[in-house]
């Protein structure tokens, strides 16, 4: 059982991973920690890891899994409930409804197809 909520984000975030810096695909987000995808070499169970959120914030923690391309990171110290709410969104959300994309923009529609040589 999880200790925190998490939230989805859609985020590219700086991070750093001993001393090699890149980019991160941030998934989602708690106070205890995130998942990101990342195909650094260096992004290792056990690495430590700080993931700048913005330019100003910054969480430094541990990688705590691998698997493939994703990592999950567990916080040195709890990030702020109502930091972690900015961050995230819920699927609940108006747009969501209104007009369903998926993680990276592109919108999901239901096609009706007619089968081959029918005729209507």
């Amino acid at each position: 059982m999880r200790s925190y909520n998490r939230f989805k984000t859609d985020q590219t975030v700086g991070c750093t991973v001993g001393k090699k810096q890149g980019k991160v695909s941030l998934y989602n987000l708690s106070s205890g920690g995130c998942m990101i995808e990342t195909k650094s070499k260096y992004a290792q169970e056990g690495a430590r890891i700080v993931i700048d959120l913005t330019d100003t914030l910054s969480m430094s923690g541990k990688i705590v899994w691998r698997v493939d391309q994703s990592a999950g990171i567990k916080f040195d110290i709890p990030l702020h409930p109502k930091i972690v709410e900015k961050f995230g969104y819920s699927e609940d959300e108006e747009f969501d409804r209104n007009d369903p994309r998926d993680r990276f923009g592109i919108p999901l529609v239901n096609y009706a197809h007619a089968g081959a040589g029918m005729i209507e």
